[in-house]
């Protein structure tokens, strides 16, 4: 007697005794899984596919993830590394197993016919439904596992994660019976032969605390095992039966190594000089010597470093060569260094591509954060990806995000950010993090929205075992207790200068220093000035009446400029020069190496007499000298974060008259029976006005700072409400709820606890990350939305205007010519969206697409675009740019 099948049908027409139905079939069936289709242009086989993932991600255990990454991984699933291997392979290559089921199979027509011939007819799940095969995928490994004895919540932990391999999608399952089932446990049984061979098949088990971790790792894993083996690298692979493992491989291979994406061994690293072979041991500064003593004492593996030390201590050297005895220790293969912006990160990038010059790496060091590619070479595109996810596969294959998951990269904290947030496919930033260590610098300059991320982001490195460096000359005792207490819950002490240290047990070490090499007394002057830009002026003139060169920091773009007008009315003869936020990116470039030439470590282009006014773009991580400054009021740790700038080198030869160093901190008139909103007017909008307020408070009998005696204290009486005076109370419980929802802003954005699971659900992940302006777009910082503008001259505009389409009602322009885009965004700047709306576009203004996406690029008549209301969006050489009202 011939075997019974029982099928249900879906029938098309209306006939309810056919709908739903089940029908005995005892003859007829001829397709076989063979004749199972994953990719259609061009054809491949299921089985093929399923294959080729699977070696692919036995590659990228092989050749990308570092010894720590796999040993970590092994360790959570209770495998031995052989049988890691085995299992990945496996696990990696069922993720399409629900494909093999009538609706997504009968996709393709041809089919489609061969089913309905053999009498299996379709029709849709249900109005607007469409088949999700990696739910059905879930569906039928948790049935296959758990029917060969797999632990139930582990079987259904594992088919979850597989059935969140493409992120963010809605539909239903699909509805298969016997025969369907039948094709679904012969891949199964075909797919264990090939990975397991004879080797006896041993299921993972996963701690409940441990399936943080694992998810992550196994989904990233498997989300970029398919991306890759979907690339048209593989499109021919049907063709290679008898030699799949070896041809896959070595394409692998070649892919890994000209993506850049091989693991790198790390180069020697024992004590500080054989990392900074340009910093001999007599030269090392009293941090950088205790941090080399952390490591020679400390006889446990340690996971977190924290360095606090004032501007100028050798911090940046000092956490790269903790940074690499953590990577040393924990095996992995790089680091990752985080910075507050993309200036920043564009300054450090030059230097970690000279620590690896000097130790002859030949890796390079990726450059990450939206504009990158202004500034950093590209490398090709990747070839075409078939996959219903391709825009994200491409995305992320290509070298801006690809720096995420090789060896060696910096960028701006963001990027790390997002990897621990409700984004689509923010697991495969988690899984390129597993590998390396992380630096994050200037801890101190992150709100506390940011802050509440960066502690899911510590709780995330503990489980991952990624090794974390952070910096801070400033560093309030609460967010220091904060970022440390996903890796310990020891007291903490209050002592400053400090490497802080915990190790893999929990062990709290705390190692103070009383030697510093800038030590100094910084006189203070409080000028109440501010808000006045021809007094501010007036007063900077006569500081370098006499020369000097003098930094004048305002809190706003538009104080800034204000204040440069004044000068530029005023000025006599010394180099004048405005730098901030709010320049296109190709001028702000020049600015910006303008600055590190006349005011950086070289001195012989240092010019005699010299102002120039920032915003607080000069405040962060650029290696700026000034023999004194003027800077608007600001949270107390800022200030010192500012006068850290000045006569920071000790090698300057600067004017007898600034021999002493000078704080003058611009504050508002005192005025009778007026708010501190009216008091402090836009300086309250960028920071909160009690620590304004107490920060002016603080400094008002102070004649003079101590460094580094007196930092400590000084930020945490800055942030400490209890020494603050009655009249600014209120204020401090305003910011107290306002800090208390965006801190619950920031925890609605993040994943879980690791401790707490893994929840890969794919519809849980609302956000994209595709560096859009949208709803969708998962913020790391709060503030008002930005929009990036560019103004273009006439033949530049043209260039773009040929390449646009009309969508509906606006007018697109997807431009893939890498040239074409790179002189757009050079043009372009980001501009405040609440201020841009009042600037009306006409039909004339593009909307950009593709390698311009997001960017609105407007006509530009001598760099002017006027809005049909007459007002006026303006980009000036000196001023950047300017909106103006105008006269139709």
């Amino acid at each position: 007697m011939s075997r019974r099948k029982v099928i249900r049908i879906f029938c098309k027409g209306k006939n309810p005794t056919d709908v739903g139905t089940e029908f005995d079939k005892r003859e007829g069936i001829t397709i076989q899984l063979e004749d199972m289709w994953a990719k259609t242009q061009p054809r491949q086989s299921q089985e093929t596919h399923s294959k080729v993932c699977g070696i692919v991600a036995q590659q990228l255990l092989r050749y990308m993830l570092p010894k720590g990454t796999l040993k970590l991984l092994a360790h959570l699933l209770h495998l031995a590394l052989h049988e890691l291997f085995c299992f990945v392979g496996y696990l990696a290559s069922s993720h399409d197993n629900g494909k093999l089921s009538p609706n997504y199979q009968a996709a393709d027509e041809a089919m489609r016919q061969k089913m309905l011939a053999e009498g299996i007819r379709l029709m849709s799940l249900g109005l607007g439904s469409y088949p999700r095969h990696e739910k059905n995928t879930a569906a039928i490994m948790e049935r296959i596992w758990m029917a060969d004895g797999m632990e139930k919540q582990t079987a259904r932990f594992l088919a979850a994660v597989l059935g969140a391999h493409h992120q963010g999608k809605t539909g239903e399952q699909d509805i298969a019976l016997d025969v369907w089932k039948d094709w679904q446990d012969e891949l199964d049984r075909r797919l264990r032969r090939y990975f397991y061979g004879d080797t006896a098949v041993v299921w993972p088990v996963i701690a409940r605390e441990d399936k943080g971790a694992v998810g992550a790792l196994l989904l990233g894993i498997t989300i970029l095992s398919d991306w890759i083996s979907s690339a048209a690298l593989f499109a021919d692979a049907d063709n290679w039966k008898d030699n799949l493992r070896e041809a896959v491989e070595e394409r692998m291979q070649a892919f890994l190594r000209d993506s850049g994406l091989e693991k790198q061994t790390l180069f020697p690293v024992s004590d500080f000089p054989s990392v900074w072979p340009n910093i001999p041991r007599q030269v090392m500064r009293p941090l950088q010597q205790e941090t080399e003593a952390l490591f020679t004492d400390c006889d446990e593996k340690i996971s977190l470093v924290l360095l606090e030390a004032p501007m100028g201590e050798g911090k940046t050297e000092a956490g790269m060569y903790a940074a690499l005895q953590m990577a040393k220790q924990w095996e992995k293969a790089g680091f990752y260094v985080a910075l507050p912006t993309a200036a920043t990160s564009n300054q450090m990038v030059r230097r970690m591509r000279d620590l690896l010059k000097m130790h002859h790496a030949e890796e390079e060091v990726r450059l990450l954060h939206a504009m990158a590619w202004l500034v950093d070479e590209q490398q090709p595109d990747p070839e075409e990806i078939q996959t219903e996810d391709e825009n994200f596969a491409r995305q992320w294959l290509a070298p801006l995000r690809r720096g995420l998951l090789s060896p060696y990269a910096v960028g701006t904290v963001d990027q790390a950010m997002q990897s621990v947030m409700m984004i689509k496919y923010g697991v495969l930033r988690l899984l390129g993090l597993s590998g390396k260590a992380l630096v994050i610098d200037e801890l101190h300059a992150y709100d506390v929205y940011m802050d509440s991320i960066l502690t899911c982001l510590m709780q995330w490195c503990k489980a991952l075992e990624i090794p974390v460096v952070l910096l801070s000359a400033t560093l309030p005792p609460a967010k220091k207790q904060q970022m440390l207490a996903p890796f310990t819950n020891a007291p903490l002490s209050s002592c400053y200068p400090a490497v802080t240290a915990v190790t893999e047990s929990g062990r709290l070490i705390e190692r103070h220093f009383d030697k510093t090499v800038m030590r100094r007394r910084l006189d203070v002057k409080l000028c109440a000035i501010l808000h006045e830009p021809e007094r501010i002026a007036a007063k900077a003139l006569e500081l370098v009446g006499n020369g000097g060169c003098l930094c004048v920091m305002l809190n706003t773009v538009a104080q800034a400029q204000q204040v440069y007008r004044e000068l530029k009315k005023q000025n006599t003869s010394q180099v004048l020069l405005l730098f901030h936020a709010r320049f296109p990116a190709g001028r702000r470039d020049e600015i910006e190496t303008q600055c590190l030439r006349l005011f950086g470590k070289d001195k012989s282009h240092r010019p005699k007499k010299a102002i120039v006014v920032t915003t607080q773009i000069g405040e962060l991580s650029l290696d700026l000298d000034w023999d004194v400054m003027m800077t608007a009021i600001a949270p107390v740790d800022l200030l010192l974060q500012r006068a850290g700038r000045e006569q920071r080198h000790l090698d300057t030869l600067r004017p007898a008259h600034f021999k002493q160093p000078i704080l003058y901190v611009l504050v508002p008139k005192d005025k009778p029976a007026v708010s501190l909103e009216q008091k402090y007017g836009e300086d309250g909008a960028v920071y909160p006005l009690c620590l304004l307020a107490q920060s002016e408070y603080l400094l008002a009998d102070r004649q003079e700072i101590r460094i580094p005696e007196d930092m400590a204290q000084l930020v945490a009486d800055g942030y400490d409400e209890s020494k603050a005076p009655a009249d600014i109370r209120a204020a401090w419980e305003k910011q107290r709820i306002k800090d208390t929802i965006q801190a619950q802003s920031g925890d609605d954005m993040t994943l879980d606890d690791p401790q707490k699971g893994f929840r890969p659900a794919s519809e849980q992940l609302r956000f994209d990350d595709l560096e859009r302006d949208s709803f969708l777009f998962a913020k790391t910082r709060l503030g008002e939305p930005s929009v990036r503008i560019a103004l273009l001259e006439a033949e530049l505009y043209a260039r773009v205007r040929q390449c646009a389409v009309w969508e509906k009602e606006t007018l697109c322009a997807p431009v893939r010519d890498k040239a074409l885009a790179r002189a757009v965004l050079k043009q372009s700047v980001s501009i405040r969206k609440k201020l841009l709306q009042a600037y009306p576009s006409d039909s004339s203004v593009i909307q950009g697409r593709k390698l311009l996406d997001m960017v609105r690029i407007y006509p530009a008549e001598e760099g002017c675009y006027t809005a049909p209301d007459g007002k006026q969006i303006v980009f000036d050489r000196e001023l950047g740019v300017l909106l103006k009202d105008g006269e139709r």
